[in-house]
């Protein structure tokens, strides 16, 4: 007749120390160290890097959309310059339309340029706060409104020289 061995004994609980420190671990009858027990709940972080990113994506959305609305309505002046396939002649536009064509040119710059840096510094912020998981959902925002914010700008520009084309005639 064979008996079984005997069932290893149970790890002992480790005993609070008096000093508030946690006792070391105990270990099992194999020797491996017993599990660890984590605590309930989980130490709070800061969502302020996934704000900055959403709050740096908006900036790039609405004061690129604001320049290219204002660069688009200075986009009316030259249209009554433009032949029948679109083109405008450098050489027989007035001064007072060259002006508008410099200010044009110059608010699609800066609307774009500003979109542009704004709009990459809050995706890719928004990226390290999803995955740190410091303001997780507005990381998330920010690169949605980052990589969307593209077409608000366009369409800006696109509305703007509508109503500036629409208003002259």
């Amino acid at each position: 007749m064979s008996t079984a061995p005997p069932p290893p004994e149970p790890y002992g609980q480790p005993v609070p120390r008096a000093d508030g420190y946690p006792a070391p671990a105990a270990q099992n009858a194999y020797g491996a160290p017993a599990p660890q027990y984590s605590p309930a709940s989980r130490p709070v972080v800061s969502k302020k890097l996934g704000i900055i990113a959403f709050v740096a994506s908006l900036i790039a959305v609405v004061v690129g959309a604001i320049l290219a609305y204002v660069a688009g309505l200075q986009s009316a002046g030259l249209a009554q310059y433009a032949d029948g396939t679109g083109q405008i002649d450098p050489n027989n536009i007035p001064p007072a339309a060259g002006e508008a064509a410099a200010a044009f040119a110059g608010l699609s710059l800066a609307a774009f340029v500003i979109y542009g840096l704004f709009g990459l510094w809050g995706f890719i912020q928004g990226i390290v706060a999803a995955v740190k998981n410091r303001g997780r959902g507005w990381g998330i925002a920010a690169i949605v409104l980052a990589v969307l914010g593209g077409v608000v700008v366009v369409s800006a520009l696109g509305i703007g020289a509508s109503v500036g084309i629409g208003s002259t005639l």
